[in-house]
């Protein structure tokens, strides 16, 4: 999302977004390079986790100096934690301070300083490894997608120009993420602060419990799941030949409550007259007479292998086979998409919530581990649940 731009690349993305008109994917650096990123990746997260695993074993169950362990861990630690510190820092200095990247590097690195080692590399090491798996999970679905466009693309020649518009509920979620992500670390503080200074707590225990909640309280699930969502609905909706250009769409078609088509006796006045008495008018049309009405509608769609390029560029959708149920259909569709976004939010935000509760009441802080759940583990299951709506089917 435009707003929440994380520096720090997740594996589903490639390393440019110059994509071409003819191809979802990147144009300048191709599938190899992707898996070659892949590779490079899970290389890292290997050797990361044998180093983690060693240095566990020394400080545990051997009566070697600590420096031993603690070589160990720093190599753990700089396998996979060094982009994510990198680029933490590149954010900083770019004044945008609040995203994953800078949550992680936060919360590692100050578990390393009240000398919790082994959860400072823990933090990384399942924070990357959780990437790398939700990286797949993603690009699975994106590929999903992109399949069922260009072979509905190769059938009908129609083209191909998706924008970036945003949803509604992309944009709410951009919005939310602003003072979400701040929110948070406001949240931790205070869990740092207030029990020692008004209750005579333990520091080192609450600096534990906050940099646990900065963890568990990283947007991924939100952020990455709800695109996906409505991308997916896309790709869902072509199978049944409609082609929706961008994400807003999907949204606004559900606040339109009067059809109009080509063959009927209205003209662009009989929807200024609509929209002034606060109707959402959707138009279908076909030909060049029908082009100012299709720009003065709020969805304007493209209807029948016998459309006009004209119309095609200039629609919201394209409908190949259209017939009187084809829209409701589409509606139908549009409030499913909606409905498993807004899962995403309530799922993700309520089991956040639940972990940062338990972070505070529990008489001992939570594990490190059950905190990344609370970011990877839950971004997971909200990409799985994400990657239903491109099963959508027209009733």
């Amino acid at each position: 999302m435009s707003e929440h731009n994380h520096t720090h690349h997740h594996d589903y993305e490639n390393c440019c977004d110059n994509h071409t008109p003819d191809n979802h994917g990147c144009g300048c650096c191709g599938e190899d390079h992707f898996n070659e990123h892949k590779k490079e990746k899970l290389t890292k997260i290997i050797i990361s986790a044998v180093f983690f695993v060693a240095g566990y074993i020394i400080s545990e169950f051997t009566e070697l100096p600590s420096y031993a362990y603690l070589l160990c861990y720093l190599i753990s630690y700089l396998m996979v934690g060094f982009d994510i510190v990198r680029d933490a820092a590149d954010s900083v200095i770019h004044g945008k301070f609040f995203d994953e990247n800078f949550l992680m590097s936060f919360a590692s690195i100050g578990a390393f300083a009240i000398k919790e080692y082994t959860e400072g590399v823990a933090v990384v090491l399942l924070f990357t490894i959780g990437e790398f798996i939700q990286g797949l999970a993603v690009s699975k679905s994106r590929k999903s997608i992109d399949l069922i466009l260009s072979q509905k693309h190769k059938t009908y020649t129609l083209p191909r120009h998706y924008d970036n518009e945003e949803s509604r509920t992309e944009r709410m979620i951009t919005k939310f993420a602003r003072i979400y992500t701040p929110a948070i670390c406001i949240i931790a503080i205070a869990i740092v602060v207030v029990p020692p200074l008004f209750f005579k707590a333990e520091w080192h225990e609450w600096l534990h419990r906050g940099f646990a909640a900065l963890v568990v309280g990283c947007p991924c699930a939100i952020v990455i799941s709800i695109p996906l969502c409505y991308s997916a609905g896309i790709g869902a909706c072509s199978k049944d030949n409609v082609f929706v250009k961008n994400t807003s769409t999907m949204d606004e078609i559900n606040a339109c409550d009067t059809v109009i088509t080509y063959d009927d006796d209205k003209s662009i006045d009989d929807i200024k007259v609509l929209q002034n008495n606060g109707h959402k008018v959707i138009y279908l049309g076909k030909g060049h007479n029908d082009l100012t009405m299709i720009e003065a509608a709020d969805i304007a769609v493209a209807v029948g292998e016998d459309c006009t390029g004209d119309a095609v560029n200039l629609a919201d959708m394209v409908m190949i086979n259209y017939s009187d149920s084809a829209i409701d259909d589409v509606k139908k569709n549009a409030k499913k998409i909606h409905a498993i976004a807004m899962e995403n939010i309530y799922f993700s935000i309520g089991v956040k919530l639940i972990i940062l509760i338990l972070d505070v009441v529990l008489a001992k802080s939570i594990p490190m581990w059950f905190a990344i759940f609370g970011d990877i583990g839950v971004c997971l299951l909200a990409v799985a649940n994400s990657a239903r709506a491109i099963s959508i089917k027209r009733k």
